[in-house]
């Protein structure tokens, strides 16, 4: 099975969500900034590594640099000191490298999303998938993907965002875009 694009551009958007956040505690001197770098690097990491991706080794080289800045030799301030610079050197690289492996999920998700779009409304101009409160709203959206499926001119779009995303990313993309207004 494949695994969710969807959740993985998600994940990847609130990780660069909170790194203005760890470039203030930087700005502001925070004496927790070290402690914050390396907890977002970790996160990071674990997201790459649980799908596979190979920049999961770029996130721990960075690591590394700033664990390494650690063991140089000195007394206890120049140490923070030179963790601090050399986190603060990685900044840029480290959000760029989240933000590269980002931008080619996000835009095909953003394609799949126009798609869905499209189909969305020309379901509900069919007037036939009414939105039923008593109905959970997943059982919902499952029935208007099954009738986009089944039905002749909407299968074409069906067919070429089954060839982009699983089952599942397409469920949660018609979740995010449906409005029920128009079908009920």
């Amino acid at each position: 099975m494949r695994k969710s694009q969807f959740i993985l551009v998600n994940l990847l958007k609130e990780k660069l969500q909170e790194f203005p956040g760890i470039v203030s505690s930087l700005e502001k001197k925070d004496h927790h900034f070290i402690d914050k770098i390396m907890l977002w690097l970790k996160a990071s990491e674990d997201i790459l590594s649980t799908y596979n991706i190979s920049e999961v080794s770029e996130m721990a080289g960075f690591r590394s640099k700033i664990l390494a800045a650690k063991m140089t030799e000195g007394r206890g301030n120049n140490i923070k000191k030179n963790q601090t610079k050399a986190a603060a050197d990685a900044l840029y690289n480290i959000q760029n490298t989240i933000l590269t492996v980002l931008s080619p999920f996000e835009r095909k998700m953003n394609d799949c999303r126009e798609i869905v779009k499209q189909l969305l409304v020309l379901t509900a101009q069919t007037h036939t998938q009414m939105y039923d409160q008593s109905i959970p709203f997943e059982d919902f959206i499952r029935s208007v993907w099954l009738y986009i499926l089944s039905e002749n001119d909407l299968k074409m779009g069906a067919i070429k965002l089954k060839s982009i995303l699983s089952e599942m990313d397409i469920l949660m993309l018609m979740g995010d875009e449906i409005e029920l207004s128009d079908f009920t």
